[in-house]
């Protein structure tokens, strides 16, 4: 997907930016996850472990970020839709459902424990590839459709409010 053309305001430009510093983390996720799909033995668990690090950190960038938009943009977007517009609850939706793979990772991967073997390593690692699929294309989404209507539709007054949010 293309990214728009459309100048973004500071704090859209914000989100945007850190769209790409998560995407970097997503996508060393994603090259561990392959790793672990293509080796095997002892490998597999230090290459799982190496993992959970990279997943428990990024959980934490991710909600952070999320928070920005759930408590910041989301609500001031609503504002001018129309009532039966699902845009902003679909976002939300897709938020979630990219927490849940991820608390899903996690949650699993404590209860195997150390005594983790390859094959719960395999299918607990299908969680890390469900965050990253999901995330892709809602990032995508966000840039391509979400921010550009963002700057459109949000008044100069709500773009400073914005910033003092994120700055809080």
């Amino acid at each position: 997907m293309k990214a728009s053309n459309v100048v973004l305001s500071a704090p859209l430009q914000q989100l945007m930016d850190e769209h790409v510093s998560l995407r970097k983390d997503m996508d060393l996720i994603y090259e561990i996850t392959e790793d672990i799909e293509y080796d095997s033995g002892t490998a597999v668990i230090q290459l799982f472990a190496k993992l959970y690090e990279q997943v428990s950190v990024f959980k934490d960038k991710l909600k952070t970020h999320s928070k920005r938009e759930e408590e910041g943009l989301f609500p001031m977007i609503t504002r001018h839709l129309g009532a039966n517009d699902r845009t902003i609850e679909e976002m939300e939706s897709e938020h979630e459902k990219a927490e849940q793979h991820l608390e899903d990772f996690l949650t699993e991967a404590e209860q195997a424990g150390v005594d983790i073997d390859e094959t719960a390593v395999e299918w607990i690692t299908v969680y890390a590839v469900q965050a990253h699929a999901t995330l892709t294309q809602h990032f995508a989404k966000e840039e391509k459709m979400l921010f550009p209507l963002a700057e459109k539709l949000l008044s100069v007054e709500e773009k400073a409010e914005l910033e003092r949010v994120f700055r809080g």
